[in-house]
């Protein structure tokens, strides 16, 4: 038994390492937007924290045209609109859905332009979340594992299971024989009458 606790241990203490840093998340928007033909719809939302992650995803729920998604600073939303120089944070192509990632290096004012402008047909609404993400850990690059390693890992997986499958086995054969033993002393210590 002692086994098994030293392999639950070790697996808990493996999942509280994997835990991610604390940080906060607040959803800004989660709503239905109708943009209409050949229009913008800008939505402004102000940032207090430096080094808070933008996260938008949309979705066209109606309409026949694809949408984008611009993150503009709100000073250069006018600028954007009069085709004047201006600088993109962050955008999505034409799409029927689609999505974007950014993180914030000042705090301030900015806005999301959904874009209906590439067709301009006919209506579009957009299922629409934006959720603003900080704290300690965000900031850190996405690590990619050396490959060598990864394979050293899931074959020790493969092993640590295949040690597990045949320790199990083992006490399952030796609890059967156990009981294989029980039924043929009883069966000869009864008195036959």
């Amino acid at each position: 038994m002692t086994l098994y606790r030293t392999l639950a241990a070790f697996a808990l203490a493996a999942s509280i390492a994997t835990i991610p840093a604390a940080g906060r998340s607040d959803l800004l928007i989660d709503e239905d937007v109708e943009i209409s033909p050949a229009k913008v719809r800008p939505l402004e939302f102000d940032v207090s924290v430096k080094g808070t992650r933008v996260l938008c995803s949309y979705h066209v729920e109606q309409g026949r045209s694809g949408v984008r998604a611009v993150l503009l600073k709100r000073g250069d939303v006018r600028l954007w609109l009069d085709e004047r120089p201006h600088s993109i944070l962050a955008s999505t192509g034409y799409a029927y859905s689609g999505g974007f990632s950014w993180l914030v290096t000042e705090p301030g004012a900015y806005s999301i332009v959904l874009d209906n402008r590439m067709d301009g047909r006919d209506n579009a609404v957009v299922r629409l979340r934006v959720r603003l993400v900080s704290g300690e850990g965000i900031n850190v690059p996405v690590q990619r594992s050396v490959p060598r390693r990864a394979e050293v890992v899931v074959w020790t997986s493969v092993l640590l299971f295949a040690v597990l499958a045949v320790l199990s086995g083992w006490r399952i054969q030796l609890a059967l024989e156990r009981r294989r033993s029980r039924r043929t002393q009883t069966v000869w210590m009864r008195p036959t009458w």
